[in-house]
């Protein structure tokens, strides 16, 4: 099943609207909280490319702008993201938008870590405008290698990747129930604790798999990577 989605995130920023408009279109700004690098050709049909680390890129074509307010790119499948700026309380309020077409469960899986990556950055664009703070070394320090999704009944593991923690230990399937101890509320409660831990930390996750409640201890290893053999 195709997904037709809209989705958001947004964070007051006590900023104002000229200068997160800056940290969003010129590279060198944007490279303090988000990119190692990026090239942004401001203009109609401009491209622009982001490279976020981790392995991760983006690249699209300015669709529209308005200076200081508005900035819409587009995909190479047509998916759009629109950041807008607003101003509100003495500050602003930063939005962005994605627009696009997401596939059965491993494509709202992508949209979710792709919104929750996203306020990530948006929190580190918050601290470092306001507290001159660059958080992005505690981001994703390790990982157990489960790929999950969200559905009316939680939050469920849609694929785990081979040579990984979590690597026959879930299924496909699973629902996440606790970690640690704590029910795992949504998405991103789970996706913070296992990705802002050091690498080699402990957890201990109950899944629930058909009528079965399964505790499963689990050690985090850098993100990204694979067991050793």
């Amino acid at each position: 099943m195709i997904h037709l989605a809209q989705a958001s995130k947004k964070i007051w920023i006590n900023a104002t609207k000229t200068s997160v408009w800056h940290a969003l279109t010129i590279p060198a700004e944007r490279n303090k909280w988000e990119t190692k690098q990026c090239e942004i050709d401001l203009r109609l049909g401009g491209t622009i490319f982001l490279d976020y680390g981790w392995g991760v890129t983006y690249r699209g074509e300015i669709k529209h702008f308005v200076l200081h307010e508005k900035l819409v790119t587009a995909d190479e499948n047509g998916d759009t993201t629109t950041w807008t700026i607003v101003p509100e309380d003495n500050g602003c309020l930063v939005t962005i938008e994605y627009s696009g077409q997401w596939s059965g469960d491993s494509g709202l899986a992508e949209l979710e870590n792709m919104l929750f990556g996203t306020y990530q950055f948006m929190k580190n664009l918050k601290s470092v405008m306001e507290n001159s703070g660059d958080e992005r070394s505690g981001f994703w320090r390790s990982w157990i290698g489960s790929i999950n999704c969200t559905d009316s009944q939680g939050v469920k593991v849609v694929n785990v990747v081979a040579g990984t923690p979590a690597e026959g230990l879930f299924v496909e399937g699973d629902y996440l129930q606790m970690l640690n101890g704590h029910a795992v509320e949504d998405y991103d409660q789970f996706e913070s604790a296992i990705t802002l831990a050091e690498a080699g930390s402990h957890f201990t996750v109950v899944v629930r798999r058909g009528n079965h409640f399964l505790d499963i201890p689990l050690k985090t290893i850098p993100f990204g990577t694979t067991l050793t053999k």
